[in-house]
């Protein structure tokens, strides 16, 4: 294929979508054609192309090393016509092409959050951007940013890639917690020790790569989990123990079904960051959005600063008599 005509363009395009649908069947919702089109499709660009691209049959879809090889430059392809549009429609002052963006799970509850306002400052350029907002685990995202599947990401938690880029953004606390149901819930603060929280179940974030059970200097890991979400389901069944991001948590401490333990010494923060490969050229629209992410950022310290009542944190309020203070978590 020396000269790359419209059709070409289609055919690659149908073929890097089966490659990331990891077969036929499953790309036919994504493409809205059916499966005996995109058979032909794949015919057509092999014979086009004169090489094998994939295996097919009773044993699954796979790809041949050509067909790895072709899939790796249609992605720069297509990322290469991308920038060029967006480059030249940016000579008009209006940012097009796509936006693809990457958001850890469970954090809308988070006061330090900005990707709202950030959306809400980006959407006030003057654009035609294809917003697509993509939620997932840490390890979920990192691999879609080097499957060049996303533009960039926002999360924190993981050992971080030498080939992605990642800028320092906000903190967000985390306590262990247990639930209404489970035995340290009602024991009185002064009774309470690590020695007595390491004989209990634990449900752990396999991403942690037990961090979290190095943290109170234990091992006994019971349940393991991807998503926070899981993970408070499982507190919350008055049988694990775990640590919850305080934001995330606070609804269910109001109510009463969730107990911090230990804060001063159980609570800790990390770092959320803003995540992109590396050895790309930013586009204007993704370097649009970087600056829109910081500007809220800053904007939500500056709040932070200002009000007493931000960021929210989750608290405790011992049921027995004889305790009234109340237990904060910063």
């Amino acid at each position: 294929m020396v000269n790359i005509a419209n059709a070409d363009l289609r055919l690659l395009r149908v073929f890097t979508t089966v490659v990331k649908c990891n077969g036929f069947s499953a790309a036919q919702a994504e493409l809205n054609i059916s499966q005996s089109t995109i058979s032909n499709h794949m015919i057509a660009l092999e014979e086009r192309l004169r090489l094998k691209l994939c295996q097919r049959g009773r044993s699954g879809f796979a790809l041949t090393d050509h067909g790895r090889t072709v899939f790796e430059a249609s992605i720069r392809l297509f990322e290469a016509l991308e920038e060029f549009s967006n480059e030249t429609e940016s000579l008009h002052s209006v940012l097009t092409g796509s936006l693809r963006v990457g958001i850890v799970d469970n954090t809308v509850t988070d006061p330090h959050s900005a990707i709202s306002s950030a959306f809400l400052h980006f959407s006030a350029r003057p654009n035609n951007v294809n917003v697509n907002l993509v939620v997932d685990s840490p390890p979920g995202l990192q691999k879609l940013l080097v499957e060049r599947q996303i533009d960039l990401a926002i999360f924190g938690f993981v050992p971080r890639l030498t080939n992605l880029h990642y800028q320092d953004l906000y903190p967000e606390t985390s306590t262990l917690f247990c639930g209404r149901g489970h035995p340290l819930f009602d024991i009185d603060d002064d009774d309470l020790s690590l020695d007595a929280v390491r004989d209990y179940a634990f449900a752990s974030r396999s991403y942690w790569c037990n961090q979290d059970l190095e943290r109170i200097g234990t091992k006994k890991n019971t349940a393991t989990v991807e998503q926070v979400e899981a993970q408070l389901l499982l507190v919350l069944s008055g049988a694990y123990l775990a640590f919850l991001p305080n934001h995330y948590a606070q609804s269910w401490v109001d109510k009463g079904e969730l107990r911090p333990l230990l804060p001063d010494e159980t609570s800790y923060s990390v770092w959320f960051q803003l995540a992109t490969r590396k050895g790309i050229r930013t586009t204007p629209t993704m370097k649009a959005f970087i600056q829109d992410v910081h500007r809220a950022v800053g904007e939500k310290m500056r709040e932070k600063a200002m009000s007493s009542d931000l960021p929210a944190v989750a608290s405790w309020q011992s049921r027995r008599p004889a305790k009234e203070d109340r237990v904060a978590l910063n």
